[in-house]
């Protein structure tokens, strides 16, 4: 039986002209077989070559425990990660599963928004701050406006009546002025509210025993309408009507 041949590791050595004697020794006493020399204008490129050395048997049975060993240990870590993952979806299936088990709360309707006509009505009976601007004298004084700040956007009712009415722009539209209680002349009191920009039949929406498609000033009527704001430079209080009755 012939043996295996042999194999060999090769190196190139790049030595100054002049010194290729001297690198040639040195190499054969490491144990390197010269094997060709290509001369250059500077330098010559030596190549050298030796049998490459045997490992003992021990030494490959040890590297191939060691491939062993490490092979087992990635098997391990991977059969442990698949558990760990098993594990957590059979806990988030059986949790999943106990909470459609579980009985839930019913969900508590959604409460429906009150409308403007629905909403508590702010009258001279349930609110003082209304009650109080309509004693006022001071139909511009800071309680007027600090109550359309805070009332914005709510309803209120009040027997009033009318101040004043101008046009605006045309015939079927005005400004009305309402003034606080029956129209007296001696009496002040109360702020000095306004529906702007109003159709009488169809915003006013008028109602009462005596319903009129006309209105004049000195009619009585019982305001409910939307607070909307307070103007400082002409201290008229803006009224969105909801609907007016004649008194």
């Amino acid at each position: 039986m012939t043996g295996k041949e042999t194999q060999y590791e090769v190196t190139e050595i790049k030595a100054i002209r002049g010194t290729e004697a001297k690198t040639i020794t040195n190499k054969q006493q490491e144990g390197w077989e010269l094997i060709a020399q290509q001369q250059g204008h500077l330098r010559t490129t030596i190549t050298f070559r030796r049998p490459k050395p045997k490992i003992p048997w021990r030494l490959w049975a040890a590297l191939g425990a060691a491939v062993v060993i490490v092979l087992a240990g990635i098997i391990t870590i991977g059969a442990l990660q698949e558990d760990d993952s098993d594990a957590s979806t059979t806990e988030a299936v059986a949790a999943s599963s106990t909470e459609q088990s579980s009985p839930q709360p019913a969900p508590e309707p959604a409460a429906e928004p009150a409308n403007r006509e629905t909403a508590e009505i702010l009258t001279i009976d349930n609110n003082e701050d209304l009650s109080r601007i309509l004693r006022d004298t001071d139909n511009c004084g800071q309680s007027v406006a600090d109550f359309a700040t805070q009332y914005a956007g709510r309803t209120i009712q009040f027997d009033g009546h009318i101040a004043a009415m101008n046009n605006f722009n045309n015939k079927t539209r005005y400004d009305i002025l309402i003034g606080a209680r029956d129209f007296d002349e001696g009496d002040a009191g109360g702020p000095a509210f306004q529906f702007r920009d109003v159709n009488i039949v169809s915003d006013l929406q008028l109602t009462g025993p005596e319903n009129s498609d006309t209105l004049g000033v000195k009619d009585t009527l019982r305001v409910t309408a939307v607070v909307e704001e307070f103007e400082k430079k002409t201290c008229l209080l803006q009224l969105e009507p909801i609907s007016t009755e004649i008194r």
